[in-house]
């Protein structure tokens, strides 16, 4: 059997996006509490409405707007555990680039053109490609982006514009892109003197449709008071403004200048609506480094018809020869060797090496220690593991930031540093158990009960 080049370049935009994910680890910091949110609602049939995970806010209220992708993320452990979600997160990488690559084709990219856009949106995305919610959304918003720009051949495509956004609406918290893109969509065919009623209907539609979701409108205000919050733009660096002199900023600003030049050569093939949507993307983009995940994806499809214009890659048949199916074999023999069920097994990881931010010796010492309802400090990295490994316990923190009031940050901040007034806060917050990293001492008075490479773990001492 001979594979044609055109399909090689294509099975690469495919399988490269996906071998490099199923390489790379799985950091649990914001993963781990994710799969016990959505084991306790398949559990109990209903999504959390209140926090119950930690102690400085228990009871307060929880919109709880990612809940569907809880659920796929604990269904996924539940059937294969760690090791299935690392294939998942290859499966929705693959399939996010692929829809970048079939936007591209659409657009009037070659086959070569449309992997090597593809390929460089993978590489600056990549940051941003951790199994978590957003990555389940942008799959979504990859497959939208595909629809929109086949829908001149395709219009009837259309209506499934508005199921992706509802089911983007329970995932993740960027569902706002839907009807910016949607608009978009209705903008160029308005422009082009195209007929524009069925974009229109599927912006209308799928407007509505992000009031879908157990909160209704208030998924709005969930995704704008998280980057509104000073105490997350403060702290979490992927919430504040994007530096170029980090790597994802570095990445972005570079592809950023490309594009542009790319565009400005090619603006015969381009209007003031594609203009719009790369403005609109790159400010998303510049404004912090969590919007860096969609401006690869976004703007491929648009420099590959700009590309076409200003004389890019044509469409050129390519011979099928045996050298091209050796190469696809070799790729498909790498991802096999890539599976994480070739790696030693692991207790809690299921396989050595599988996850980070995930320190096991700790969490089995304090399985086997701390009682049901003790009352747990952590470094909040590790919460979110803890918070999976032993759930019985409760935590002073973890990953969803919008959560905690600024005298808990405060009190984190003393403890976690060791500042003056540690103790004090040690002892308003009746904190039972101490975990710290590796090297940092405990409070004077409190027992090491536990300690390895990661770190140590402290029990108050009985007066």
């Amino acid at each position: 059997m001979r594979l044609g080049l055109d399909r090689l370049w294509l099975a690469l935009a495919l399988v490269l996006p996906a071998l490099a994910s199923l390489i790379a680890p799985l950091p649990a910091v914001d993963l781990a509490y994710q799969v016990r949110a959505g084991a306790s609602i398949l559990a109990a049939g209903q999504i959390p409405v209140v926090d119950t995970f930690t102690f400085t806010v228990a009871g307060a209220s929880w919109v709880d707007q990612q809940w569907l992708a809880q659920v796929v993320l604990a269904a996924g452990h539940a059937l294969g555990g760690w090791e299935l979600l690392a294939v998942l997160r290859a499966l929705l990488v693959a399939f996010a680039f692929g829809c970048v690559a079939g936007a591209a084709i659409a657009r009037g990219a070659s086959a070569r053109a449309a992997a090597i856009l593809s390929l460089a949106a993978f590489v600056v995305a990549a940051p941003a490609l951790a199994l978590r919610p957003q990555l389940l959304g942008i799959a979504l918003f990859g497959s939208l982006l595909w629809i929109v720009a086949v829908r001149g051949r395709h219009p009837r495509l259309l209506v499934l514009a508005p199921v992706v956004v509802a089911l983007w609406a329970n995932v993740h918290g960027s569902v706002f892109l839907g009807p910016v893109l949607l608009g978009y969509a209705w903008l160029d065919d308005l422009v082009r003197g195209r007929p524009a009623r069925p974009a229109l209907l599927a912006l209308v539609a799928g407007t509505a449709a992000t009031l879908v979701n157990p909160f209704g409108a208030g998924v709005w205000w969930y995704a704008a008071g998280i980057g509104a919050d000073p105490e997350i733009t403060a702290r979490v660096t992927e919430w504040q403004r994007t530096s170029p002199l980090t790597v994802p900023g570095l990445l972005f600003y570079a592809s950023a200048a490309g594009a542009a030049a790319v565009a400005w050569r090619g603006r015969a093939s381009l209007r003031r609506p594609d203009w719009l949507w790369l403005a609109t993307l790159f400010v998303i983009g510049a404004w912090t480094e969590r919007g860096l995940a969609w401006w690869p994806l976004g703007v491929a499809p648009l420099v590959a018809a700009a590309l076409v214009t200003s004389g890019g890659p044509a469409r050129v048949p390519r011979a099928a020869n045996r050298f091209n199916t050796v190469v696809a074999a070799v790729l498909a023999a790498a991802i096999v060797l890539a599976l994480p069920w070739w790696r030693p097994a692991h207790p809690l990881t299921g396989r050595a090496g599988l996850l980070t931010y995930a320190p096991s010796g700790l969490a089995l010492a304090l399985r086997e220690q701390a009682g049901p309802g003790s009352r747990v400090f952590a470094p909040q990295p590790w919460a979110s593991w803890l918070e999976w490994a032993v759930p019985d316990a409760v935590y002073y923190m973890d990953s969803r930031f919008e959560l905690f009031p600024p005298q808990v940050w405060r009190d984190y901040d003393a403890i976690a540093q060791g500042r003056p007034g540690a103790q004090e806060a040690l002892d308003r917050w009746a904190v039972d158990w101490l975990v710290v990293t590796a090297g940092e001492p405990g409070p004077v008075g409190w027992i090491e009960v536990y300690a390895d490479t990661d770190g140590a773990i402290f029990l108050r001492a009985t007066p």
